[in-house]
């Protein structure tokens, strides 16, 4: 995914962006708002692209919480779509909040 393109189709208006429901209901069970998660895909970085999707490392703007959000968006859509949002946990992920820990073996 070409972030800075997303974010230019954007800011032009003739795509807007979306949160699927998914999103919504795990962003509120973790606190985060449609603000946050508006945060995230303007200022934050892509840690993972997946072509048409891309986790986001963002953070809150209030209290400085780090929070994930995938962006879904196909060139020619009239849309991006937030698929999911969540605060990460940090038994799955390194302290910059970007890197994966391993899975230790049993």
């Amino acid at each position: 995914m070409n972030l800075a393109t997303v974010r230019a189709v954007l800011a032009t208006g003739k795509v807007h962006l979306r949160f699927g429901d998914h999103a919504i209901i795990e962003a509120r069970k973790d606190g985060l708002t449609t603000e946050d998660l508006e945060q995230a895909v303007a200022n934050g970085d892509i840690i993972e692209d997946y072509g048409p999707r891309a986790l986001l490392l963002g953070f809150t703007r209030d209290d400085g919480l780090p929070c994930h959000v995938v962006l879904e968006y196909v060139s020619g859509r009239r849309e991006a779509t937030v698929v999911t949002a969540y605060v990460p946990d940090a038994n799955e992920w390194r302290r910059d909040w970007k890197t994966r820990k391993e899975k230790r073996r049993r």
